[in-house]
């Protein structure tokens, strides 16, 4: 089966964003969430249900974490202030 390159961004980006996120870079999530869109294409491209879940509800486990990362980062700011 011709994925088109999908699966080899997906995981590109996957061992980009958990190395991201493991030297504590907040960009890290977003990586992980093209990866996790790719994966879902792929899910897609191949029908499996299982993927397209797991991969959309690892995308929501990225931008939870995006978030609060941001948000921890702002609360951070204004104590300093």
């Amino acid at each position: 089966m011709q994925f088109y390159g999908v699966d080899w961004i997906a995981t590109v980006a996957g061992l980009t964003g958990v190395y991201l996120i493991g030297s504590k870079n907040k960009y890290g999530f977003l990586i992980m969430m093209v990866a996790s869109l790719s994966w879902m294409t792929v899910g897609f491209m191949i029908w499996s249900l299982a993927l397209i879940l797991g991969s959309a509800v690892f995308f929501s486990l990225h931008v939870r974490g995006w978030l609060r990362w941001k948000k921890e980062a702002q609360m951070e700011a204004d104590s300093m202030l």
